[in-house]
């Protein structure tokens, strides 16, 4: 009983650096697994595309899709894969668009649509919903439509 009394003071510091310790490891041990997740989000691009039923005007978005999380790695690299099929099967869709989907705000019917293409080309639910952002209605005048390389330039090389 005499070395209790002795010692509490050194015994209940001893006690108080070990719960401390305890706690600090326990949220470095959280916040780094966090700094580690993975984003479900894949980029497929940007789009532009002038609908063959109006002319003047040309729309620009870029195009995101959100993979299952328990699929993450496949869903990732079919997208890859198959990422220039999706891109001319979804313009040529977007080129034919009803252009009452445009002016759609929420453009449900456009993402559904992409949606679909995309399952078409994966063959597999690997896709929970796909995002649509940077949207731009531009009238035609204000498009550059050049090429990156002048056909001069392709013809000389």
């Amino acid at each position: 009983m005499n070395r209790i009394r002795r010692y509490w003071g050194a015994c209940l510091i001893v006690l108080m650096v070990v719960v401390h310790a305890a706690l600090i490891g326990y949220m470095r041990s959280r916040v780094s697994r966090l700094t580690h997740l993975n984003t479900m989000v894949v980029e497929m691009g940007s789009y532009r595309f002038q609908p063959v039923n109006d002319l003047t005007k040309v729309y620009l978005f870029k195009l995101h899709a959100v993979v299952d999380p328990t699929k993450q790695r496949r869903g990732e690299e079919r997208l890859q894969m198959m990422r220039m099929q999706i891109r001319e099967t979804a313009e040529q869709t977007l080129r034919q668009v009803d252009p009452r989907w445009l002016e759609d705000p929420t453009q449900n019917q456009i993402r559904d649509r992409l949606m679909q293409i995309v399952h078409k080309h994966l063959e597999e639910p690997l896709v929970q919903r796909m995002l649509i952002t940077d949207w731009l209605e531009l009238p035609l005048q204000s498009v550059d439509l050049q090429f990156d390389t002048p056909v001069q330039t392709l013809a000389l090389q």
